[in-house]
This record gives structure tokens, C-alpha cells and sequence, in this order.
């Protein structure tokens, strides 16, 4: 996994799109922090979703199955994804790379 995040990682630095970059880098990122955690990464999944993401709106079921992610260090994001980016909320939660508006506020 991690030679094919590495390949991955050196094929983004040849794209020009920035946008693009920016959200593969995050959802790329996202899944890293998810199949290796990390105490920090935890962490600040768990700080998201009770300060913004528990009551969001946008926190939905994941309608296509096969999309669905268990998440058991974080039981709450199971099957879980935002309904504004598309994002699955496990990955999410767990990058910095583009935050969601909402952290914000």
C-alpha cells in the first residue's frame, strides 16, 4: 500500500489542475490516516465530529453501498458520508489538506 501511495503521490506532482491536486491529495491523505492511524489524526477525527459533523445536516447514509466504510475506532462515521462534498466522512475527518467550510464557523 504504501509503494502505491508513493507512485501515486509522484503521477499528481505531473497534473497542473490545482483544484484537482488539492482534493486528490486529501482524499489520498484521508485513506492513509484511516489504514495506518495515527494518535493526532484520531484525535482530531474524534474533535470533528462532536464539535461540527454529529449534528450537520450533511451527515448522511451513504446511498451506494458498496461505498461504505465500517469504522471501528470511530463507530459513529460507519457508512457515513457528507452530503455536500461526497467525501466519506471517515476519510475526511481524519485529513487537513481541505477542510470543510463548516469546521469553520
Amino acid at each position: 500500500m504504501k509503494e502505491q501511495f508513493k507512485r501515486f503521490c509522484e503521477s499528481l506532482k505531473k497534473q497542473e489542475d490545482i483544484n484537482l491536486i488539492r482534493d486528490t491529495k486529501a482524499v489520498a491523505i484521508g485513506v492513509k490516516n484511516f489504514k495506518f492511524p495515527n494518535e493526532k489524526d484520531e484525535k482530531l477525527a474524534w474533535e470533528r465530529l462532536e464539535t461540527h459533523c454529529s449534528f450537520c445536516n450533511f451527515n448522511i447514509l451513504e446511498p451506494i453501498e458498496e461505498l461504505r466504510v465500517t469504522d471501528t475506532r470511530i463507530p459513529d462515521l460507519t457508512n457515513r458520508t457528507c452530503g455536500d462534498c461526497g467525501c466519506v466522512l471517515s476519510y475526511k475527518l481524519r485529513q487537513s489538506v481541505k477542510k470543510c467550510s463548516k469546521w469553520e464557523q
